[in-house]
């Protein structure tokens, strides 16, 4: 299972089942995604409609998805606590994830999809836990750095509070987890256009950020106005995953 981008999540925690991620060089000239200031974070709760569109044109609902963003501490620091659920699936699916206050560095990952379980902890440079699995529980340790992005409702809150602009563009590190323990690959991140699309009922002028990693990629829409991710889109094996913000 993949625990970032939306193919059959998410993520709280998407799948990607059997795909083959190729990990990317970005160029030497991209420079490193840094993390903004998690003072701008903000509290909140937002849900989204999820749905599949098949190549044939038919629209299957696969429920809904909530992301609360609250206040929160961890061994006495103060941090934010990014919680998503999903309902209205076969499989239920939960992800939590802990950061700092201040710059946003990841603290503690718990995430579940069916019986399967993920548990993980961050140092300033490493990641270390375990996945339980129905082939049973395998521990792991992989480095991490700055630029590393784990769930699918951190990388949205983070995005928000990005510079965006048509021909922003930073590489990154996806955290996936789509084999017995999770493994980092490099990543860009790119604003290639503006639209203007309906959200809500109503107009909204949106950057078009494109998340790539190999042959996975995610585009998130993204409003000028408050800056909020009001729709996602990922191409799967079954057909066209949209996510879009609900009122």
């Amino acid at each position: 299972m993949s625990l970032l981008l939306l193919s059959v999540i998410v993520l709280c925690v998407s799948s990607v089942a059997g795909a083959q991620v190729p990990v990317l060089t970005p160029a030497e000239s991209l420079a490193t995604f840094e993390r903004p200031n998690g003072a701008l974070l903000r509290p909140g709760t937002l849900r989204y409609q999820l749905s599949l569109r098949k190549p044939n044109g038919e629209a299957v609902s696969l429920g809904t998805r909530t992301v609360v963003v609250s206040d929160s501490s961890l061994g006495g620091a103060p941090g934010w606590l990014i919680a998503e659920s999903r309902a209205g699936t076969a499989v239920p699916t939960t992800d939590s994830v802990y950061l700092a206050r201040g710059d946003l560095w990841p603290a503690r990952w718990s995430a579940t999809i069916g019986r399967a379980q993920l548990g993980a902890s961050f140092t300033r440079d490493s990641m270390f836990g375990a996945v339980q699995g129905y082939q049973g529980r395998t521990s792991f340790a992989l480095p991490v750095n700055a630029g590393s992005l784990l769930s699918a409702g951190m990388v949205e809150r983070l995005v928000e509070l990005l510079p965006l602009q048509v021909g922003y563009r930073t590489a990154a590190t996806l955290i996936l987890v789509d084999g017995a323990a999770p493994h980092a690959v490099a990543a860009e991140l790119v604003v290639d256009r503006e639209e203007r699309i309906d959200v809500a009922g109503g107009a909204t002028e949106c950057w078009v950020l494109a998340v790539r990693a190999g042959a996975l990629e995610e585009r998130l829409w993204v409003s000028k106005q408050g800056a909020r991710v009001v729709r996602t889109e990922q191409a799967t094996a079954t057909g066209l995953v949209i996510s879009v913000l609900l009122p």
